[in-house]
This record gives structure tokens, sequence and C-alpha cells, in this order.
């Protein structure tokens, strides 16, 4: 029997239909998977985020998500550590920005003395709840992905009263992301521009800020691009102004070691800085001399950093580096240089994993004895990883502090490292493996010219030497070791190393621990 035209179209159809809504309800799982996954691994990562409360509302086109984080240290772990504190009252989720009650009643006994410092009131947690409005594919919001994702906070009428005057009707932060059907996704991240200006007090406008974010299924590799068109700062009481023009950023990312040992590069660049400060930037006694006037500007500032993993040891290096102008001084260069390296990768990640899980750690309930035990037990427990990351000499350090004026140039470095620990040397004491096998070097280049030039500056102030004291100053400040002449510069070197202060290769002092 032979189908008629419309039979088959209908049977067409009716295939289309199935294969749609399968694909459609498939993609809705894997989407929900992709949620719990995701919050489920989140406080594993740091004990300054916790998942409050979530809800996952699903259709068959597509689903609600909402989540509410609490960030900072658990009011439990300040409770605990606060002198006669009462534990905090829940709070509702939906008070997006609501904070965690913190522990701000107590009875009428003395603290002792371990506890005095703990009567600090701690940074109270903040609540913060992002709805995500998700539509299912294959044809997720006329785009052929697993999903597409509109992403927004949620705030209460306080906040959004508050919000109002910073960002107008503009929602604060928003995202748009395309998942595809391999896992992966792209998001369009948005801060809207930001403005407050009060009378008597100042300004402040913000011109938001925009970036991209590609991201693998396995949610090991990263790759973003960011862009900060610019900030206005001024104070009214000094006449203080501060203005950043734009920022651009880009990363190419791998964390399959850890985020914490992310390799790739990364890079970035500041058009412009600029500083201000007509009446200076602290103020003076009463009836001291006014403060001199600061004017900053700095340009063209680009900023680079790369890690490496080879051999199971990780490696960092940055820079910063650009040119500008301070008062009336011309900066023809200033850079910072600094690099780390033979980092055991395996020991880092665990000590890294401890520490940011780690209420005392992160630094919850400070000053208090308990987090003061807290912090002595994790430094143990964390005792032998570091020995074991010593045995690979470890290094860091500034390889370059770098500032050019005038076709002179002023350098310091210097770097830590441990090397040559043996077997034997892991049965020391930290502090003994430390003076044993630390190395510190450090080193020093300044002109003479502007040696001269700061005495002049600070003639009559009495904080520095009178200008025709500078030459015999550095005559007796070599002859003494501390110093060499090399051309128009004086040059200083320090070393330690094998329990031995030197001074430009010379020992100073017998070796410590001998």
């Amino acid at each position: 029997m032979i189908l008629s035209k419309k039979a088959v179209l209908g049977v067409l159809a009716a295939a289309i239909a199935v294969a749609y809504g399968g694909s459609t309800w498939w993609a809705g799982a894997q989407i929900k998977s992709s949620y719990d996954v995701a919050l489920g691994e989140l406080p594993k990562q740091t004990a300054l985020v916790r998942v409050i409360e979530r809800s996952y509302e699903r259709n068959f086109f597509g689903a609600v998500s909402t989540v509410t984080l609490e960030l900072g240290c658990p009011a439990e772990a300040e409770a605990a550590t606060a002198p006669a504190a009462s534990a905090p009252a829940a709070a509702p989720a939906a008070a997006t920005t609501d904070v965690a009650e913190a522990a701000t009643e107590g009875d009428d006994e003395e603290p002792t003395e371990d506890d005095n410092d703990a009567k600090a009131t701690p940074p109270k947690p903040v609540r913060i709840t992002f709805r995500d409005t998700i539509h299912h594919g294959p044809f997720a919001g006329g785009t052929l992905a697993a999903a597409v994702i509109d992403s927004e906070l949620v705030l209460d009428a306080k906040a959004q009263a508050e919000a109002e005057k910073l960002f107008g009707k503009a929602k604060p932060l928003t995202a748009h992301t395309k998942v595809g059907f391999g896992g992966g996704f792209t998001t369009d991240l948005t801060v809207a521009p930001a403005k407050l200006a009060e009378e008597g007090k100042g300004e402040f406008a913000w011109q938001g800020a925009q970036a991209r974010l590609d991201m693998n299924a396995a949610r090991t590799h990263v790759r973003y691009d960011m862009t900060m068109p610019g900030l206005d700062v001024s104070t009214a009481s000094k006449g203080v102004q501060l203005k950043m023009g734009k920022f651009t950023a880009k990363a190419d990312m791998d964390g399959s070691a850890g985020w914490m040992l992310a390799t790739g590069k990364t890079e970035g660049r500041l058009d412009s800085f600029e500083l201000n400060a007509p009446k200076g930037l602290v103020p003076g006694a009463e009836g001291a001399t006014p403060a001199k006037a600061i004017k900053v500007l700095l340009q063209s500032i680009d900023l680079t950093g790369e890690a490496t993993i080879k051999d199971g040891l990780y490696a960092s290096e940055g820079a910063f580096k650009g040119k500008g102008k301070v008062n009336e001084t011309t900066i023809d260069k200033f850079e910072i240089a600094s690099s780390a390296r033979r980092i055991q990768a395996a020991g880092y990640k665990k000590l890294a994993d401890a520490w940011l899980q780690s209420t005392a750690g992160a630094g919850c309930g400070q000053r208090s004895k308990a987090q003061k035990d807290a912090m002595q037990a994790l430094v143990e427990q964390l005792a032998p990883d570091l020995k074991a990351m010593a045995r690979h000499s470890p290094e860091a350090g500034i390889d370059r502090m770098l500032v050019e004026v005038g076709g002179q140039s002023a350098e310091i470095s210097y770097s830590v490292a441990l090397a040559g620990v043996t077997d034997e040397d892991m049965q020391l004491p930290g502090n003994a493996l430390v003076l044993k096998r630390g190395v510190l070097k450090a080193n020093a280049r300044v002109p003479v010219k502007w040696i001269e030039k700061l005495a002049e500056t600070g003639a009559g102030s009495g904080q520095t030497p009178p200008p025709e004291m500078v030459a015999g100053l550095i005559e007796q400040a070599e002859e003494n070791g501390y110093v060499k002449r090399a051309g128009d510069d004086v040059v200083s070197q320090v070393e330690f190393s094998e329990g031995q202060l030197k001074l430009i290769g010379k020992p100073v002092g017998s070796p410590l621990g001998k």
C-alpha cells in the first residue's frame, strides 16, 4: 500500500515532534545534572562560600533555577570564637541581601586574657541570590544549543532601592549563557554602569564591565576576554581625583590540576591611571606644614603572566610595566617582574585546598584564642607536606623592580629559596631546616645622581643628609663594605645561605647554627 503525501508528511511531523521532544527532555536532564554537580562542588572549594538554599523548577521547555549563596565566614565559626556569644537566627533565603546575624549579645562575664582580641565585631556574611531562566534545546530561544540561560541577581525591595541609587533602573548584573551539546558553554557577562554623587562628599562613576567566558564541559579549561571602559572617583573634602582609563584582559587557562595551579597565559592592559591630590593624601597635624600636592599619571600599563607544570613542578612568572609621571618627574619606564619556580604541584594543591577549606585559614574568628589554636593545628597538620616540597628547591621572588628616569635607572631584586635539602635535613625542625638550607639574595642599584638629588630635595628637612656630605657618606659606606661603586651607580648585594650572611660577597659574623 502506498501512503499518500499527507500521510507521509504526517508521519514525518510526528517523528520530528518525538525527536524534538526527546532532545528537549534530554537537554533538560543534562542541564539539571550539570547544576547539581556544580553546586555540589562549590562549597568544597572554600570555607567562605556556602549554598544556603536552592530550587529547580523544571518544565518541558525550560526551567528556573534559584540559588542563594552565603559569602564570608560562617556565623557559627565567628560565634564559636566570640566570648559568651549566642548562635545566629536563620535568615530567609529570599531576602537576598540579608546578612546572616552574627553573635552580638553576651553575658556580663569578664572575657579571659586570651579572648580580649575577640571583642571586635567580625565581618558579617552576606547572602546573594541568583536566578537562572533556562530554555531547553535543541532550539533554545531560536538558537541551536543544548540550552540558553539568562541569569540575574534577585534583590529584595530594600536592596533594589539601594541598587537603583547606583545603577538606576538597569539590572546590576546579567549573564547570557549558551550551553553546547557537548556540555561546554559560553557566557556573556555584563555589569551595568554605576554612578553615585553625594553633596559634600564626592562622586563615583564607573562605566561598567563586559566579559565573555568559554568553558569546556569538564570545567577544566577556560578562555575569557574582559573590558572595563573606565572609572572616575573624586572626594570633596580634600579634592582628591582618581581616574582609570580603559582596562582590557584576556586569558587561556587550564585548571586540570586544580584552579590554584592553573596553567596558561594571561595578559591585560590599562590605558591610563591618574591620581591628583592637591592637598596631599595624609592629613597633617594641626599647625603642621601643609602636605605637598601629589599628581601621578601612569600610561600604557601592560600586565602579563604565564604558568606551567612540568615533571610535577609548578612555575609562574608575571610582569607589570609602563611609563608615567609623578609631579614634575617623567618616568620613562617602570617594570616589576616576579616569578616562582620548582613548586611541587601535588604538595601545593594539598596545602592550598586545606587552607581554603579551613575557616581558620580564611581568617574566621580572627585574633581569638580558638582561632589561634585552629591555625596552629592546621600548620602542624600541613608541616610534613611543606617539608616534602622543600626537597624540590622551591624559589620565588621579585626578579626585577626597575624605574628609569632621564636615561638612568635604579633596580632592585630579591629571591628566597630552599636549596640542597637532603634526607637527613628532613628530620630537622622547620626553623632549623630554613636556617640550614634557606637562601636569600637581594640586589640594589641606584644612580649616584639620584642620591644627590634626593639630598638636595630634602635639604633643610632634617630627614636627609646635607648635599655636600653625600660623596663622603658613599665613600665611607664603600670602605665599610656596605656598597660599592659601579660606574655612575652605587650597588649593594646581600646573601644568606648555609647559615651565613654575606654583604657584597664577604661574610658578616659567624654562621648561624654552628
